[in-house]
């Protein structure tokens, strides 16, 4: 029994119980005048001691301001004064309170979405650690974060965390059940059937985001039905860009999650630099990319007709009755009509509701005919529709207002259309006007691509190369790398590079990607 005051191994004296668990009781100790924390096992039993000697080894390999830190010696045994046996370790105290606790405390109340995105870009680089050590944490919920008094946030208890190598990815690989919801409030559907990702702690993230932001618990985002989790309706609160990427990290099968925490970082960049205003389609890898099926196009074409205005207006009178004043002379009191037409638009585009969309983008440009980036969002639409001439039309327009994206996509249809050197001479002008490396990335590998068709082997190698450094966890710059290397003969190091692009395939859905994924070794 451990009691307040008593001193063990001659030297941590127990101050208090913080908390207890079914796995450990957690004090805070005095460690020669220094408050620490040290975790004591409640259960004797080898399974235990195994997990909480892994814990310690794990936290001893892991040097993260985001991690708790632990001492080489800070694992102990010992007997008690009643002879029974005991497995704790000792780790630094974090300041601060669970978010868990947090929310009890203000009484469920949301938090804003940029305390939101803060704390979790916070998590997604401590999350980008561990996983680059090699580590998933496999348990991710608000009462295993801390937030510091100073605003840092800190991840905690380390107890269920495993090594992940390649033979345990290729073990799992074929067996997840990617139908199953479970009953677990944060786990992922893999995880409950004992097969954990590091894209599973991706899962549990954005459910514990929403239960911040909402003060919702995970159950009441579930589709009975379905066993899917849906945020629009029960969310909506939070904006259409930070909504979609958390949809698709609550993916029901981890392939169709984001791949990599810097991924994630990369989208929640391109949210802040892009808000809800005056929007971009910035989230679409800069492809073309397939319709999922006819009705897309047999809805673009019923946009074309009275009958489908006609419900259009009636269905959207608020909007109808704006148009009326904006066209009438109210003007002045109704400045950014178009712009709320394009995040209308691009909200209905990224959902696949293209007819809506192309309205939305038709309606905006009514107003102002000069819109740069809804010309670009409708040539990106047209593309969806794979009506590229329309796209090249549009996307032409929208570069005379030096927008970087549309020479990027623009210098994408030169290179389906094999007219390799139009597309170098745009995208060497378009790239100096490239801000963020979301887009520079897109460049560079559309250079390397253009130059690799032209056969200039040593400038496309230096382009994609240069992608591959400003994002490492992109597929189509390794693939395109794989196949010069090959080319030149480079049998290993094209190897390598087609690993490389079959690791980060899934994030891609351009019809390039899909063609080289059948072409890889």
């Amino acid at each position: 029994m451990i009691k307040t005051g008593i001193l063990i191994k001659e030297r941590y004296k127990v101050i208090n119980l913080v908390n207890k668990t079914d796995f450990s009781y957690i004090f805070e100790v005095d460690d020669c005048g220094i408050i620490k924390i040290f975790k004591i096992l409640r259960k004797k039993h080898s399974k235990f001691i195994n997990l909480l000697q892994r814990e310690f080894e794990v936290l001893s390999l892991l040097n993260h301001p985001g991690i708790p830190r632990v001492q080489p010696d800070g694992y102990l045994s010992w007997k008690d004064e009643t002879n029974k046996e005991l497995h704790g370790f000792v780790m630094d105290k974090v300041d601060g309170i669970n978010l868990e606790e947090r929310l009890n405390q203000q009484s469920q109340q949301a938090i804003t979405e940029e305390r939101a995105i803060d704390w979790l870009k916070q998590l997604l680089n401590i999350l980008d650690y561990i996983h680059q050590q090699g580590y998933i944490h496999r348990d991710i919920k608000p009462s295993n974060i801390i937030l510091k008094n100073n605003g840092q946030i800190v991840l905690i208890d380390f107890n269920t965390c495993r090594a992940v190598s390649e033979t345990y990815l290729a073990k799992i690989g074929t067996r997840i059940d990617a139908t199953k919801i479970g009953t677990g409030p944060y786990m992922p559907p893999e995880q409950l059937n004992g097969f954990a990702l590091p894209q599973s702690d991706f899962f549990a993230l954005a459910l514990t985001l929403l239960r911040l932001l909402t003060g919702k618990h995970p159950y009441e985002f579930l589709d009975r039905q379905t066993g899917e989790l849906i945020l629009r309706n029960c969310a909506s609160q939070i904006s259409s860009q930070l909504a979609d990427l958390l949809q698709q990290m609550v993916a029901l099968c981890p392939t169709q999650r984001p791949q990599t925490a810097k991924f994630i970082l990369q989208r929640l960049e391109s949210i802040e630099l892009y808000p809800e205003t005056d929007r971009l389609l910035i989230n679409q890898n800069y492809a073309l990319e397939i319709p999922e099926n006819s009705e897309l196009i047999n809805l673009d074409k019923t946009a074309n007709t009275p009958s489908y205005w006609i419900k259009f207006i009636i269905e959207n009178l608020w909007l109808s009755v704006l148009i009326l004043m904006w066209l009438i002379g109210f003007r002045p009191i109704l400045p950014k009509l178009e712009v709320t037409f394009n995040d209308r638009g691009v909200d209905n585009h990224m959902a696949n509701r293209l007819a809506i969309a192309k309205i939305y983008y038709q309606c905006a440009l009514l107003l102002k005919p000069g819109y740069k980036k809804v010309r670009y969002n409708l040539g990106s639409l047209y593309e969806k529709l794979g009506k590229y001439d329309k796209a090249r039309a549009e996307y032409e327009i929208a570069i005379q207002g030096n927008l970087a994206v549309a020479y990027n996509n623009l210098a994408r249809l030169e290179i389906l259309d094999k007219k390799y050197a139009t597309a170098v001479d745009l995208l060497l002008e378009g790239l100096l006007l490239a801000q963020t490396d979301e887009v520079k990335y897109a460049f560079l590998k559309n250079l390397g691509w253009a130059l690799l068709k032209q056969n200039r082997y040593t400038e496309a190698e230096t382009y994609l190369r240069e992608a591959i450094k400003l994002m490492s966890d992109r597929a189509p710059a390794y693939g395109l790398l794989a196949q010069l290397l090959e080319r030149l003969g480079q049998r290993h190091s094209a190897r390598v590079a087609w690993e490389n692009f079959l690791k980060y395939a899934a994030n891609d859905r351009s019809p390039e990607v899909n063609a080289w994924i059948m072409v890889a070794p």
